[in-house]
């Protein structure tokens, strides 16, 4: 979403404010659906519920998640903004289905600049680059002159063609002007066996699916994506820190709603949102799943998702990256 647009989109739900019916019952009156567009029990579904369990005891409840996955959480966007705009009906949005898949689907079935407005974020899932032990190497700047001596002979792992993990990576090939073959599966587990076994050299995930791996020694961390370490990943040096700027931090996760949900709806949800991720329960269970707590307003929100967008579009161009 650009700028410009999120910008208006905020000011406009809070022109546009209730409709009649809102002033004749209390907010929530019946269920929240909040709708995933991912699978049940991956980290983004589990960062969820951890945020939305958290909100039902502020009052915001009862809430129901719906796991509506598939076409890079397009499916359940579509569904968001179609939905009636009364507070009802909440989208995770993600850099997947906000930040990537207007490059990478030659059209989508709403537009996202009109149909949606944000709420606020809540966190950030940071990926990480890792190796296989028998790399011998924890140095991600000796591992990339290594490539560059030996163009095509080194191989990644990726969790999916398309998806934010190898589109970072893409960014640091292009960058860099690295030759390294890219070899997406079907998920975080196939493409974490590949390394694990043997198969390939290199992957890049998110760190959420990674931690078991790393905390047992099985995998090797070499570098993550984003401007600060992650609280899950303290010793793990970020791509800024090896002078590898300007790549895609990784997956930023907030909620937003249909445009012209009332004000006050946005308001009591953000400032919900706010007070629960102050506490070091909902930060705990969060990092458990690889996410970091990065609360941020409608107003940042939206500038930081419009900030990057540049940044997703290159990548997606110089992969080739497109859905089928």
């Amino acid at each position: 979403m650009q700028r410009r647009q999120l910008i208006h989109a905020i000011g406009a739900a809070a022109l546009m404010g209730g409709r009649p019916s809102w002033a004749q019952e209390a907010y929530p009156a019946r269920a929240i659906q909040v709708l995933v567009g991912f699978p049940g029990g991956g980290a983004m579904d589990v960062a969820t519920r951890v945020v939305t369990n958290a909100l039902a005891d502020e009052g915001l409840k009862p809430l129901a998640i719906i796991n509506k996955p598939g076409a890079s959480a397009t499916i359940a966007t579509g569904q968001v903004a179609r939905a009636s705009a009364d507070g009802y009906t909440v989208l995770l949005s993600t850099s997947a289905n906000l930040g990537i898949a207007p490059y990478l689907y030659a059209r989508l079935p709403y537009d996202a600049d009109k149909e949606l407005v944000p709420v606020a974020q809540f966190g950030v899932a940071q990926s990480v680059i890792y190796g296989s032990p028998a790399l011998g190497t924890r140095d991600l700047n000796a591992l990339m002159r290594r490539i560059a001596a030996t163009p095509g002979r080194l191989n990644y792992a990726s969790p999916g063609s398309g998806t934010t993990a190898h589109l970072a990576f893409e960014s640091l090939k292009a960058q860099r002007k690295l030759f390294i073959v890219h070899v997406p599966f079907r998920g975080s587990p196939a493409a974490i066996t590949s390394v694990l076994s043997g198969e390939l050299d290199i992957g890049i995930d998110a760190i959420g699916p990674t931690l078991s791996h790393i905390k047992a020694g099985k995998i090797v961390p070499l570098a993550q994506t984003g401007s600060k370490r992650s609280a899950s990943l303290p010793d793990v040096p970020t791509l800024d820190e090896l002078g590898v700027r300007g790549i895609p931090s990784g997956t930023n996760l907030g909620f937003m709603m249909p445009s012209g949900t009332p004000a006050a709806v946005l308001s009591q949800w953000s400032a919900a949102m706010k007070r629960v991720l102050a506490t070091p329960a909902v930060a705990g269970q969060l990092g458990a799943v690889g996410v970091d707590v990065a609360y941020r307003d409608a107003r940042d929100y939206a500038a930081t998702m419009a900030s990057e967008q540049k940044l997703w579009q290159a990548a997606v161009k110089y992969s080739g990256a497109a859905a089928s």
